[in-house]
């Protein structure tokens, strides 16, 4: 806000406070908010040293995998693999999905081992973050009784986008798709994926905010593109929601879960 005031010392000033404090900010040179203070020489000394506690963390980042296991009578499991949007954690992320236990689901959250910030972590590198993600699939199918057959991949924002990637590339072979306000920065690049693996029985399930311009865009574009390749859609709209999950998603789940295991 400083910045947009123009007020170059206070800028500055706070963020100098916030690194003294122990933050670090990712991309402080390609961001546009902070125009004013491109190439001020104190501002370039705050970058390097976030650039150098970003690499730090990563070196040192592992990547986790939180569960949360239905009663073990309800096995073989059917698996909900949901991927946290970005500059997220599974802390924070894990209470919209925990309603489908009660329903026998076994919920698997990884949590990337990209780090965005103190505690946050986004899926910017794609070729690193499938890689990631399928092995934790792997890992899961390895040690829990999934049932393969009842797959269902799931993510918010830049987690959606993510998941929807790994399902249309084959990466992995899921029954449906659970998508909140799912961001892509361009839809028509999942053209080439479905024409090279032709979707068979795929059901997605989107949710938009009426006030999540951009979201509500790619979401739209979805449930027009993926009827087209034969991936039955459902797109629910909330009209005074921004980009966040809508209230009582929870209780919606069951309903998201059944109707993508219809495909």
């Amino acid at each position: 806000m400083a910045c947009r005031l123009n007020n170059r010392a206070l800028a500055l000033q706070l963020l100098k406070e916030a690194v003294e404090a122990g933050h670090w900010y990712n991309d402080l040179r390609d961001n546009s908010d902070f125009q004013l203070l491109h190439g001020v020489p104190e501002f370039e000394q705050l970058v390097e040293i976030c650039m150098e506690r970003r690499a730090h963390e990563m070196a040192n980042a592992v990547p986790v995998l939180k569960t949360l296991r239905p009663d073990p009578q309800s096995a073989p499991y059917p698996l909900l693999l949901a991927l946290h949007g970005a500059s997220s954690n599974v802390e924070s992320f894990a209470s919209h999905w925990s309603a489908a236990v009660l329903h026998g689901w076994f919920v698997g959250l990884p949590q990337s081992s990209q780090a965005f910030g103190p505690g946050t972590f986004s899926w910017n590198d794609w070729g690193w973050a499938m890689q990631e993600v399928q092995k934790h699939y792997a890992a899961l199918c390895k040690e829990y009784p999934i049932d393969p057959q009842r797959v269902v991949l799931a993510g918010f924002s830049q987690g959606g986008g993510l998941a929807a990637w790994l399902a249309l590339s084959g990466a992995i072979k899921v029954r449906g798709l659970i998508l909140v306000g799912p961001f892509l920065s361009d839809v028509k690049d999942l053209i080439p994926l479905m024409e090279a693996h032709p979707p068979q029985g795929l059901r997605a399930f989107l949710v938009a905010g009426q006030r999540d311009q951009y979201c509500l865009g790619v979401a739209q574009q979805l449930a027009t593109l993926l009827p087209q390749h034969g991936i039955e859609c459902e797109l629910e709209v909330y009209p005074d929601l921004e980009h966040n999950f809508p209230p009582g998603f929870e209780s919606r789940l069951p309903y998201a879960l059944e109707y993508v295991l219809q495909g």
